[in-house]
C-alpha cells in the first residue's frame, strides 16, 4: 500500500508549525520510505520558505517543480493546525487513495489523522476526514469530513479545505492504482532521516 505522512512541528517554540515533513512510503518494498520533502518557515512569520523534494511527482527528474508542489502541499497542510509542540512527535496525518472498483482511478482519499508516539493503528486515531472522487477520478465529488481545520466549528471550510487537500494529493500520483512505467527509473530518497 502507497501512504503519505505528513509531520509538522513547532521547533522555535513559537506556538506554530516551523517544519513540515513529507513522507512517502509503499510497503509493498524492502526499504518503505520510498521518498521524502522537507519544507521549512526560516523567517518565522508563518510562511513556508524553504524546501527540498525527491522526484514526488514522478517524473524521473528531481527539480524546481518537485519542490514547488512540495511547498504548496505542505503548507497546505498547516491549514489543518495539526502539529506536534513541545519537543514531541505526537501528531501526523497519513492520506491514502483507495480505488475500490480496480480500474486504476482511485474512488477516495482518506485522511487519518493520528495522535501518539508509536505504531500507526487504530489506538492512535484521533480522526478521519475523506473525500470521495466522481467516476473520473476528477476530485469534485462528495465528501465527508469534520472539524478538520480545529478551530470548533464544522462548517463549509473544514469541507473546502478537504477538497483542495485531496485534490492537490491525487497530483502526486502516489496511490496503489499507479505503477511507474519501465522507463522511469527508481527514485533515490535526498532525505535520509532516521
Amino acid at each position: 500500500m502507497r501512504f503519505l505522512i505528513l509531520r509538522a512541528y513547532d521547533i522555535t517554540d513559537n506556538a506554530r508549525p516551523d517544519v513540515v515533513y513529507l513522507d512517502f512510503y509503499d510497503d509493498t518494498l524492502a526499504q518503505p520510505l520510498a521518498m521524502a520533502a522537507a519544507a521549512v518557515d526560516m523567517k518565522g512569520d508563518g510562511r513556508l520558505d524553504w524546501r527540498l523534494a525527491d522526484d514526488i511527482n514522478h517524473n524521473g527528474v528531481t527539480d524546481t517543480l518537485d519542490a514547488a508542489m512540495a511547498l504548496e502541499f505542505a503548507q497546505q497542510f498547516l491549514e489543518f493546525n495539526w502539529f506536534s509542540q513541545d519537543g514531541s512527535a505526537d501528531k501526523y496525518l497519513m492520506v491514502f487513495a483507495v480505488d475500490f472498483d480496480a480500474n486504476g482511478i482511485p474512488d477516495t482519499v482518506r485522511l487519518h489523522f493520528h495522535q501518539g508516539e508509536g505504531q500507526l493503528d487504530d489506538e492512535s486515531l484521533a480522526y478521519t476526514a475523506a473525500y470521495f472522487t466522481n467516476e473520473v477520478g476528477t476530485a469534485d465529488g462528495a465528501h465527508i469530513s469534520q472539524d478538520v481545520n480545529n478551530d470548533g466549528r464544522v462548517n463549509g471550510v473544514d469541507a473546502e479545505l478537504v477538497r483542495r487537500f485531496s485534490s492537490n494529493f491525487l497530483l502526486f500520483g502516489w496511490h496503489d492504482a499507479r505503477r511507474p512505467t519501465p522507463s522511469t527509473p527508481p527514485c533515490k530518497p535526498l532525505l535520509n532521516r532516521p
